[in-house]
């Protein structure tokens, strides 16, 4: 009896050991969301990939408010708490995580207490969250502050900044250098995207704020600890658009191989150029001709997968018989796609109302002079509403809008642009003389690429 009792006490102990052992590799956090009037169903705790948030847990909110994770970390590093306000800027909840840590929140509508037995270097993270806090309402959509509340703000904001990242001299000096690097990055990211926010008022071209001069430099971006803040690769994105935007000369939306020439480090490279073409909207014959100078650089087994899955479905529809409509033109006399076969076809999704469309129309009328006789039939399709028909005939007229000039018969709800996926216009799609597939979302005529495209295909 006494042996069995012995084993039973030598596995119980054992378990405990192991028990102890597993802890010893997670964090704990347990939480309160308090805000009145506000229901939480479920809370998410983010961690980065990469530089940008990628969700690690999700947690049940109960009828008190409360949430709990318990969650493994392996390396130490920063993670974000999300009750529904992460996205939109409202406030900062962001935890440096360490085995072992036990931390408890209490959420209120603009900030958080924080407590626990073990809350490791947090304190001193929530007070870089609130700096985060303080440049956030001008990066935020739908801010209704400008240029002139935004420039007397940002130098003493950018001071305080500075200030306080000179305190942080902790022991732990790789914790010390992150949440360095997380200070300036949240300052100059949440810069930068105010100016990617509509505003209500604009200050001249010339008139920006003189510190992001001193945040400019050739090689910008070096330290690929940037990938271990959520908004890394949100910084580099949003650096280059503000400098592009910003240059003497008309900016250049494909300009990725300039871009990368500011970054030394190649995880860096790597993970900017995969999320530049992933958000860039390009043609095929755009991709086709960058690609050559950008794979090289995109070398993880990531990107490698990204660029498969990416030109999959950047080629599609390439060879794929067009969809074969019948629509009038302003003489209510029909016209099918099958009456263009043998000729290259290139469409023209627009519609009356639509600014950018418009704005497209003397491009389209110079290419259509310019070809005029070639083996290519230009159609502009209407996708005006119904009871807009004779708006449209009338602009038709009073515009003296050349090639074929059709209406959709449903606008958006018509086959055609359910067929090729239009929410958008302007639209442009190409096919050969086949009546197939080149590009269901070709070039703009006011783009010069397409006069290279149509004289390749037409072997001018």
């Amino acid at each position: 009896m006494k042996k069995h009792i012995f084993y039973f006490i030598l596995t119980f102990l054992t378990v405990q050991m192991s028990f102890a052992a597993s802890l010893s590799e997670y964090a704990v956090i347990k939480g309160t969301v308090a805000i009145p009037d506000h229901k939480v169903k479920e809370v998410t705790l983010f961690s980065v990939e990469e530089g940008k948030p990628a969700a690690a847990a999700t947690a049940k909110v109960n009828a008190l408010g409360e949430f709990g994770f318990m969650i493994p970390v392996a390396a130490p590093g920063f993670y974000y708490v999300d009750y529904g306000q992460f996205k939109s800027r409202n406030q900062l909840i962001r935890l440096y995580l360490e085995p072992k840590l036990d931390i408890s929140l209490v959420v209120n509508k603009e900030n958080y207490v924080l407590s626990g037995k073990n809350i490791g270097q947090n304190a001193l993270v929530q007070k870089a969250n609130e700096i985060y806090n303080e440049f956030a309402p001008f990066a935020r959509l739908g801010g209704d502050a400008t240029y002139v509340e935004f420039y007397p703000w940002l130098d003493k904001g950018v001071a305080k900044a500075d200030e306080f990242s000179k305190t942080i001299k902790t022991k732990d000096a790789a914790f010390n250098k992150l949440l360095k690097l997380a200070v300036a990055t949240d300052v100059e990211e949440l810069t930068y995207t105010f100016f990617r926010m509509p505003r209500t008022a604009f200050p001249d071209k010339d008139d920006r704020p003189a510190v992001i001069k001193t945040w400019q430099t050739d090689k910008k971006f070096t330290d690929p600890d940037l990938l271990k803040l959520q908004n890394g690769v949100s910084l580099m994105s949003n650096y280059f658009f503000y400098v592009t935007m910003n240059a003497g000369a008309a900016p250049k939306r494909l300009d990725l191989t300039e871009a990368i020439t500011h970054i030394t480090d190649p995880a860096l490279k790597d993970a900017y150029l995969r999320d530049a073409v992933a958000g860039s909207r390009m043609k095929i014959e755009e991709y086709e001709k960058i690609a050559p100078t950008i794979k090289p650089f995109m070398i993880s087994e990531a990107s490698k997968t990204f660029l498969v899955d990416y030109e999959k479905v950047l080629h599609k529809n390439v060879g794929q018989k067009g969809l074969n409509f019948t629509y009038k033109d302003i003489n209510d006399k029909p016209v099918s796609f099958s009456d263009f076969k043998g000729k290259l076809v290139y469409i023209d999704l627009w519609a009356t109302w639509c600014g950018p469309c418009k704005a497209e129309i003397p491009h389209m009328k110079k290419i259509e002079e310019d070809y005029h006789g070639k083996n290519i039939v230009f159609v502009s399709l209407s996708l005006d509403k119904p009871k807009d028909a004779q708006k449209w005939k009338d602009f038709v007229t009073k515009e003296q809008l050349k090639g074929i000039q059709l209406m959709a018969d449903k606008d958006f709800s018509s086959d055609v642009a359910k067929n090729y996926d239009v929410n958008a216009i302007p639209r442009f799609l190409l096919f050969d003389t086949n009546g197939n597939i080149i590009n269901a979302d070709a070039l703009r005529p006011s783009n010069p690429e397409l006069r290279v495209q149509l004289d390749k295909l037409l072997k001018v």
